[in-house]
């Protein structure tokens, strides 16, 4: 992969054109940016095309055709309480709902039935099995509290999203080679359907977990199983980033971070120091709100001074510029 192609996660999708094109905003396409000229270096589908198809349907049948993501009501019931505020979910959505889910990188918003829609939050999806979903929530914040208050049963989610972690290609892509897999905390989630697709791709993939502000270790058990190896250690600051610089000199041809951005950039200056210039793939900690590159609440700087959409633009964690 390119480190400085930023694609938008949803092009050519079913979601595409989306409400960006409605403004001349759209990541990818020059036209629909404003510009004259076309330069989208683009081989697929031409989402000017399509959106100018999208506009005569709308004129046809005089409805709005733009395709918007999906809401279900469900009930979902608590599995597991791992710590004091961290919860194992599992809710069944329907068929339509659950494939798309099945992607690297997905994830969906929750809140409660009857809260208006800025109490949704963002959540990675951890497993899907037919139409069950398993999700990790900390319910530390006023939206998150909401969806467990006063025995609440039920719950609305919206997706699917797939732009969790970036630099999936690698994971798509990368097939009998030696990983090494870092998570620590709530970042034990998405960690677990990574591990699962580097593993179905025939690679070997080393583990260094700890448990992070969540307190307890909730993915080992599954990575062993996988085939996994599995190293556990209290902290990654004081023993995880020691072990990982030791480990970088097996040579391995990936490094994946699962938690929050310190963890990032601490793996980045450690394989700075070990002189190992390798791809990273990284889970998505953007703030995001809207999910559709609307509100701006997860815009990011990247080395060339311009601005990416962190919701729906994939790029290498390594352009992103620390805060």
């Amino acid at each position: 992969m390119n480190r400085n192609i930023s694609q938008c996660i949803d092009v050519n999708s079913k979601y595409c054109p989306c409400l960006l094109a409605e403004t001349n905003q759209c990541i990818f396409c020059s036209h629909l940016k404003g510009e004259m000229t076309c330069n989208c270096n683009w081989a697929g589908v031409c989402i000017l095309y399509e959106k100018h198809w999208q506009y005569k349907k709308i004129q046809q049948e005089c409805e709005d055709s733009i395709k918007t993501r999906m809401e279900e009501e469900v009930t979902f019931t608590v599995k597991e309480q791992i710590s004091e505020h961290t919860y194992r979910m599992e809710l069944q959505v329907s068929n339509e709902f659950a494939e798309p889910l099945m992607s690297i990188g997905s994830f969906v918003f929750l809140k409660r039935p009857n809260d208006p829609a800025f109490f949704y939050f963002p959540v990675n999806i951890m497993r899907v099995q037919d139409n069950t979903l398993e999700l990790v929530i900390e319910a530390i914040g006023p939206k998150s509290i909401r969806i467990l208050a006063d025995n609440n049963e039920k719950i609305v989610v919206r997706g699917p999203y797939w732009n969790g972690v970036l630099g999936q290609p690698w994971i798509d892509n990368l097939t009998y080679g030696k990983i090494i897999l870092v998570a620590g905390g709530i970042g034990q989630a998405p960690a677990l359907p990574l591990a699962v697709k580097l593993m179905n791709n025939n690679n070997q993939v080393t583990a260094i977990l700890a448990p992070g502000k969540v307190g307890k270790i909730f993915i080992e058990e599954q990575l062993r199983e996988l085939g996994v190896e599995v190293h556990i250690v209290p902290s990654l600051r004081k023993h995880g980033m020691p072990m990982l610089e030791e480990v970088l000199h097996r040579t391995p041809d990936l490094v994946v971070s699962a938690g929050p951005d310190n963890q990032h950039y601490g793996i980045i200056r450690t394989m700075q120091a070990a002189d190992i210039n390798i791809p990273m793939v990284a889970t998505n900690n953007a703030t995001m709100c809207c999910g559709e590159g609307i509100c701006g609440s997860c815009l990011k700087k990247v080395q060339d001074n311009k601005e990416i959409k962190l919701c729906k633009q994939q790029t290498d964690f390594l352009n992103l510029i620390e805060d």
